[in-house]
C-alpha cells in the first residue's frame, strides 16, 4: 500500500522519545512491502542531512519549520483559521508551507491512507478533508490527549482557564471526528477519549509504543557495585520537569540519608533553571539526547524512576529501560499500556512513601536488583518495535478490507 506519514517533528533515528517511535513505524512497515512518503517539518540542520529514512521511504519531503510567532500573530491567525493558539506555535503548529505540500501530494499521489503522527498533525487532516479521496483511509495517531493534559495541569495549580481548555476540546475532538480511525497508545488513553467523545467508539484502536531490544541488549558484564538512579525525558515537556521535582521533594531526601552514595541522574533534553539549581555532588542535571548516549547511561545505571503525574499516551523511556535490564519504580500513570506484575517485572504505587520504600531496597538488595533486571528485559522484548508495527499494519489492512 502508498502510506504517507505527517509526523510533527522529522524522526530521525538519533532522537529519542515519540519520534522514534514513528521512525521505526516507517522501517518496521516498510519492510512489509508498504511504500511510504514522509512529509515533516524540518527544525534543523541536523533534519535536513539526516539520511537514516531513506532506505525506507519512497519520499521524503521536508518543511522549513516557521520561526517564532508574536502573540499577536498567533492571536490573528486562530481567528482566520478558527483554531485554538495552541495548534498554531511550537513542534507541529500550523505552517501554511506545509498545508500546501499536503495538498499538492493528494493531487498528484493515490495513497491508501495518511497517518497524522501527533494530535497537531490531525489539523491538516481536518482542514483538507473534502479533497481528500474517499478510499483513503485518514488516521491521527494520538500520543497525548491535549484537553486531559489541560485539565491535569490546571489541577495542580496552572494558570489554565475553562475557557481554554473548552476551546481546546471542541477543536481538538473535532478533528478526531473528521477522521476515519484513531489510534492511541494505551488502553487507559482510548477510554479516555471515548469518555470525551463517545462517537469515537468502533473507529479505535490500541497501537503501543515500541523498543528496539536489539539495539538495548545490555552487555554481558555489569558492577553492581554503584547506586545510580536514572531519569530520562525531554525537559522542554512539563511533565518530565515535574516528575523530577516530584522525585526531589518527596523522595531524595529519605533515599539519600539511608543510601549516602547514591546519586540521581537526570538526563534530557533543554534542562530549565529549575531543574539545574538542584544540581551538586549526588544530584546530576544535564542535556543529553543521542541515542547512542542515552543507552550508555541506561547500561551504567542501576535502576530507573519515574515518578510521572501528568499526561497521557505511553512512555517510551520506560520500554528503553526495560529492554536494558533496569528495575522501575513507577507511578500508575507512567506505567499505562505496560501493564506489568507489580512486584515482579517493576514496582508501581502513587504512594510516594513506597516509591521511596521501593527505590531504596533496589538500592540496597542486590539480589532484588538481578532478579527485577531479568524480569525486567524480558518484559521489554514483548513489546519490540516490529510487534507495534504489525498491529498498525492490521489496522490499515481490516479497514481496506471493509471497503
Amino acid at each position: 500500500m502508498n502510506l504517507l506519514f505527517i509526523p510533527k517533528v522529522f524522526p530521525r533515528a538519533s532522537v529519542i522519545g515519540g519520534p522514534i517511535l514513528i521512525h521505526h513505524r516507517i522501517k518496521n512497515l516498510s519492510k512489509m512491502g508498504h511504500r511510504i512518503t514522509v512529509l515533516a517539518p524540518a527544525a534543523s540542520d541536523e533534519d535536513l542531512k539526516d539520511k537514516s529514512l531513506e532506505p525506507y521511504c519512497e519520499e521524503i519531503i521536508l518543511i522549513d519549520s516557521p520561526k517564532g510567532r508574536t502573540s499577536q500573530e498567533i492571536q490573528e491567525l486562530s481567528a482566520k483559521l478558527r483554531r485554538p493558539p495552541f495548534f498554531l506555535s511550537g513542534d507541529g503548529g500550523y505552517d501554511p508551507n506545509l498545508d500546501e505540500a499536503f495538498r499538492s501530494l493528494l493531487a498528484r499521489h493515490p495513497y491508501d491512507a495518511i497517518i497524522a503522527e501527533y494530535s497537531m498533525m490531525g489539523q491538516y487532516l481536518e482542514g483538507a478533508k473534502e479533497i481528500i479521496p474517499r478510499r483513503t483511509m485518514t488516521i491521527i495517531s494520538v500520543h497525548e490527549c491535549y484537553t486531559e493534559a489541560f485539565r491535569q495541569r490546571a489541577s495542580k495549580g496552572e494558570a489554565i482557564s475553562e475557557e481554554t481548555t473548552r476551546e481546546l476540546f471542541q477543536y481538538e475532538f473535532e478533528m478526531y471526528r473528521s477522521v476515519d480511525h484513531i489510534l492511541s497508545l494505551t488502553r487507559e488513553d482510548m477510554e479516555t477519549l471515548l469518555r470525551l467523545e463517545s462517537r469515537l467508539k468502533g473507529k479505535t484502536a490500541v497501537v503501543p509504543h515500541g523498543v528496539d531490544t536489539e539495539f538495548y541488549t545490555p552487555p554481558p558484564e555489569k558492577s553492581w557495585d554503584t547506586n545510580n538512579i536514572h531519569f530520562l525525558g525531554n525537559f522542554q515537556h512539563h511533565p518530565n520537569v515535574d516528575a523530577v521535582q516530584n522525585f526531589m521533594t518527596h523522595c531524595w531526601g529519605k533515599i539519600s540519608s539511608q543510601v549516602p552514595d547514591v546519586i540521581f541522574h537526570a538526563i534530557g533534553f533543554s534542562p530549565p533553571l529549575e531543574l539545574l539549581a538542584l544540581r551538586n555532588d549526588h544530584v546530576i542535571v544535564r542535556e543529553g539526547g543521542a541515542h547512542s548516549d542515552v543507552r550508555k547511561t541506561y547500561w551504567e545505571s542501576d535502576l530507573f524512576v519515574a515518578p510521572i503525574e501528568l499526561g497521557g499516551g505511553f512512555r517510551g523511556k520506560l520500554l528503553e529501560a526495560l529492554a536494558c535490564g533496569l528495575p522501575i519504580v513507577s507511578t500508575r500513570l507512567a506505567a499505562f499500556g505496560i501493564e506489568p506484575v507489580n512486584g515482579k517485572e517493576m514496582f508501581v504505587t502513587n504512594n510516594y512513601d513506597q516509591f521511596t520504600e521501593y527505590t531504596t531496597r533496589l538500592l540496597t538488595e542486590v539480589r532484588l536488583r538481578k532478579e527485577m533486571s531479568t524480569q525486567a528485559r524480558a518484559l521489554g522484548v514483548r513489546f519490540d518495535h516490529k510487534n507495534a508495527a504489525k498491529k498498525l499494519n492490521d489496522v490499515i489492512e481490516a479497514y481496506h478490507r471493509q471497503e
